[in-house]
């Protein structure tokens, strides 16, 4: 018999690391990530009556990712802010991450009144 309780468990976990996981993308990513699974639930909508129900629910838990991430970025005082937030203990990574903090900084510049903040 399935635990219903532990299954609820998995679930709210899984759904909570998605959420960090794309909120901490660059904001590129980020944009592209929710342009898609966004066109995923457009289609879901407009062709339920074909789809199966496993897909519907699918479509559903994108739709509650979507929104938790949403509004953790109305949170954010600037475009990037949580970028990598969650940063790899990877000694190689940190020369990448310093030139991927330097690009994004570029297309997606801090504003100056948050800079101070960083310092």
């Amino acid at each position: 018999m399935i635990d219903v309780t532990q299954l609820e468990i998995k679930f709210k976990l899984l759904t909570s690391f998605i959420v960090k996981e794309v909120i901490a993308l660059d904001p590129l990513a980020r944009r592209q990530w929710l342009y898609t699974y966004k066109g995923i639930i457009e289609y879901a909508d407009s062709n339920g009556s074909v789809l199966t129900k496993e897909q519907i629910i699918g479509a559903d838990i994108y739709k509650d990712l979507i929104k938790q991430i949403e509004d953790l970025i109305k949170e954010e005082d600037y475009e990037g802010q949580n970028y990598n937030v969650y940063k790899s203990r990877d000694p190689n990574y940190e020369t990448i991450f310093k030139k991927r903090v330097k690009q994004i900084q570029e297309d997606f510049p801090i504003p100056d009144h948050f800079k101070e903040r960083i310092s």
